[in-house]
Order: structure tokens, then sequence, then C-alpha cells
């Protein structure tokens, strides 16, 4: 893996803060080193000083992935001194918003469903055989009592179905690409079993990388309810706080996100 090292400042990344804002459920957490899973590939991270060093075994991916190419001081500075912004950056300074396998994704998404975050790692684990997470092919295979087995529930059902129309190509998952955030949400749940606007908005802010979306769950709603002291519906909170933070939308939602769930514990 050497020829391959990574190596980025602490600045604006940190091992910890990243895995745990809700992007990702195939990772594991160490004294000295974190592990990320992502299709076949793994990376193991840890930090020497103010150095985040990223051991893989392909570093194009990786340097994607973790979005090392994007400068989050810039973002950071844009967001700060609009409403509830600056207390969240604080306290989420090293988030970064992943560049995930779409069809990882929207399998992991659907699992996540009102549910939480040790339940969905179970499933995944034990779908993804030897860490690895198969291929369509091979996911098709899994039938609803298979994936029932592995703990998904009554999600078990969508996973089958969605699995099979990825499958047989009844969606262009290049589409929402060239769609604006609105339009693609409205794309993928109409065209996806077992996706809704808000499991459609993940997907899109951590698979597709569009920050014109705002997963609403029950803590974006505590959030809103602090900004505007009333309660609404998701889809008016959605369009609310897009509105309220522009073009980074989708990072001030992690930030805020982030803060609110696990600032509130400390």
């Amino acid at each position: 893996m050497q020829n391959n090292t990574i190596i980025t400042d602490t600045r604006d990344f940190n091992i910890k803060q990243t895995l745990e804002s809700g992007e990702l459920f195939r990772y594991k957490i160490n004294p000295s080193h974190a592990i990320v899973y992502s299709l076949d590939k793994q990376a193991i991270l840890y930090q020497e000083k103010d150095k985040i060093i990223i051991e893989n075994e392909d570093k194009n991916y990786f340097t994607n992935y973790f979005d090392l190419n994007c400068d989050y001081s810039k973002i950071k500075a844009e967001l700060k001194g609009l409403p509830m912004m600056d207390k969240a950056i604080e306290y989420g300074y090293g988030i970064r918003i992943l560049r995930q396998d779409i069809v990882e994704t929207i399998i992991s998404f659907i699992i996540s469903a009102n549910n939480n975050i040790p339940r969905i790692q179970g499933i995944l684990n034990r779908i993804c055989s030897n860490n690895k997470f198969p291929q369509l092919v091979e996911l098709a295979k899994l039938t609803e009592s298979d994936f029932k087995a592995m703990g998904a529930g009554y999600r078990a059902s969508y996973l089958q179905k969605t699995i099979k129309i990825l499958l047989d190509n009844k969606i262009n998952l290049s589409l929402p690409n060239d769609m604006n955030g609105i339009d693609a949400n409205k794309f993928l749940c109409d065209n996806l079993i077992g996706v809704g606007p808000k499991v459609a908005d993940c997907i899109l802010l951590f698979a597709y990388h569009k920050m014109d979306v705002f997963p609403v769950d029950t803590w974006v709603k505590k959030i809103y309810e602090d900004l505007f002291r009333q309660t609404t519906t998701p889809k008016i909170i959605r369009q609310k706080l897009i509105d309220l933070y522009g073009d980074n939308a989708g990072y001030a939602q992690q930030y805020l996100f982030y803060h609110k769930r696990n600032g509130s514990k400390e």
C-alpha cells in the first residue's frame, strides 16, 4: 500500500467526524486507526501530528472518495456568518462529504430508512462478504427472504425490487448529474422502490455530490424549529433551508446535522 499512500493535513479533515457524520456505514474505528470500506476496496486512516495518512490500494479512487481536491476552507468561509453556522463549523470543522459509489449508496440508504446505525451496519456486514460490496448480479441472487434473514425487515422487498430495476437498467443513474436537486430527487423517488424524499436527498448528497439538497430527518426538523420557531412539512423545511444556505446547502446540512446530533450529547 505504501506507494499509494495519501497524506493530507488535519485543518479540514477529521477522521472521526467524517466517519460518524451519517454519510456512510461501512467503517471501523479503532484506537490507533480507522478502516473505510467502499465497493471491493478499503482504506486505512490514521493521524500523525497534523497529518492524516490514508493507506490504500487505489490512490485515484480514494483521492476522489474523500473529496481531497475540494477546498473546504473556502466552503467554510462562505458559510460563516449564516444562521447557526459558526458554532456548527467550529464543532464539525473536519467533516468531508464523501463521493461514494451510487449503487452502494442507494442500497445503504434504503436500509437506513427508520433504522439506527448499529443495525444498518449489521445488515450491510451480512450483505458484504469479506467486506466487499457485491456486484449487482450477485445482489440479484438474494431473495426477499434472504434480506429479511439479514435483518432488513420490511425493507427487504424494497431492496429486492430496486436491485432488479438497477440490474435490468430500467433507470439511467447518470441523469441526476444534469438535473437540479428538486428534479433529481423526484427522478429517484419515481424510479426506485423504497426511496422517498429524504433517502433520495442522501443519495444525491453522498453519491452525486449535489449541494442543492437538504436531507430532512428528525435532527434537521429540530434545527428548523430552532431557526424559525415553527413546525411545518419536510418539503417546506427542505426548500427554506436550501434557500437560506444557497449553493452550499448540502455542506451546511452536514455541519448542522453533526453539531445538533452529537453536540447535544455533550
